[in-house]
């Protein structure tokens, strides 16, 4: 779940004792780890009936990662309970819900494409949660560039070309209007482990004019083949809007109203995302697919709220995380397939998984 609030952008030391900063920080992480998205959080908490089982797991098999490597395949964070808990996982696309390789990598959210992987996970320093970093690996899932994140994480993405990462954190320094917090996303060079900045930075405009805001909020970046060309969530005055960016010129152009967390479809054409609609004062979400052509947007056929940024498996059918508060209660959130022409329902596809991304 993404809460966003103006940002006032005051000095985050300013008449705040630190022990009381680090509360709402530490208060703060635990109402985003198991409202937002965290899902290792909740798996820990759900006890299981008839849910499926993930297989055999191989344990940094080196072997078996290269074998794995040479095939399509599916890399996502395990929840399955034991060694392979919390560690970027590899599952035949053929047989996903087959055996599986895990690595000796950890965090909360991973992408991979390209030959290049990047994870988003914290330190845990002292006992007390500290700061959240990023990381770069290559395909032999080993490490490369560290990346600096002050913020509790939320997405990660990669362009298909694997020369550009996107990471967006939540950070509690920029906005404590009604105690709420705000994101901040920033752009990655993948070969030399530059930052190349901070969305925020970027010239927006709307309808030909430029758009600004002090409370403007970025999240949910997707990219296009080149690299360059990208599309993200745009939170200002309450509203949500999708932009389309130019890495290069470092600017943005709105597109329209209501888009959360898009992803770019192989073949270029339109984006699933996420729309919030009201549902008893809940805060729901619903997954719906947009023609970039004209800009129509259809539903899906999954009728639980999804709080994720979802991922193709190919032109025509969609992955996403979820975990199921019942009944049955499930034991770990699970990745699950839908095919975005309604053909059929919402299945399960990788038991005891999530943050899938699929290496073509």
């Amino acid at each position: 779940m993404l809460f966003w609030k103006p940002r006032q952008r005051p000095d985050p030391d300013a008449g705040r004792p630190r022990l009381a900063r680090v509360g709402l920080f530490v208060a703060l992480c635990v109402i985003c780890l198991l409202g937002a998205g965290g899902y290792i959080a909740r798996a820990r908490l759900h006890t299981g009936l008839e849910t499926p089982s993930a297989t055999t797991v191989q344990l940094g098999d080196a072997g078996a990662l290269e074998a794995s490597g040479r095939q399509p395949h599916l890399v996502f964070l395990s929840t399955a309970v034991g060694d392979s808990y919390g560690k970027v996982s590899l599952a035949s696309i053929d047989a996903p819900d087959g055996p599986r390789t895990a690595t000796s990598l950890q965090c909360d959210r991973v992408y991979f494409t390209a030959g290049e992987g990047l994870c988003l996970g914290f330190n845990n320093v002292g006992g007390f949660l500290s700061s959240y970093s990023a990381y770069s690996f290559d395909d032999a899932y080993e490490p490369r560039h560290t990346f600096s994140q002050a913020g509790i994480p939320s997405r990660v993405r990669l362009s298909p070309d694997g020369s550009h990462g996107a990471m967006t954190v939540f950070i509690t320094g920029d906005s404590y209007a009604g105690g709420g917090f705000s994101t901040r996303t920033t752009i990655v060079d993948m070969a030399t482990g530059a930052m190349l900045g901070d969305l925020e930075e970027f010239a927006v405009s709307r309808d030909g004019v430029r758009f600004q805001a002090p409370d403007f909020n970025f999240w949910g970046v997707t990219f296009a083949h080149d690299g360059n060309r990208f599309y993200a969530t745009l939170g200002t005055g309450g509203k949500t809007y999708l932009v389309e960016g130019d890495l290069s010129a470092r600017t943005a152009r709105v597109l329209r109203e209501g888009v959360e967390c898009p992803s770019l479809s192989p073949d270029g054409t339109r984006l699933a995302f996420k729309m919030q609609v009201g549902d008893g004062g809940r805060i729901t979400w619903r997954l719906r697919v947009v023609d970039l052509a004209t800009l129509i947007d259809t539903p899906l056929a999954e009728t639980r709220s999804i709080d994720d940024q979802v991922e193709w498996l190919d032109d025509a059918r969609i992955l996403y995380a979820y975990a199921d508060d019942g009944p049955p209660r499930t034991t770990a959130t699970n990745i699950w397939m839908l095919p975005v022409d309604g053909s059929l329902p919402p299945q399960i596809l990788v038991p005891q998984a999530y943050s899938p991304a699929v290496a073509r």
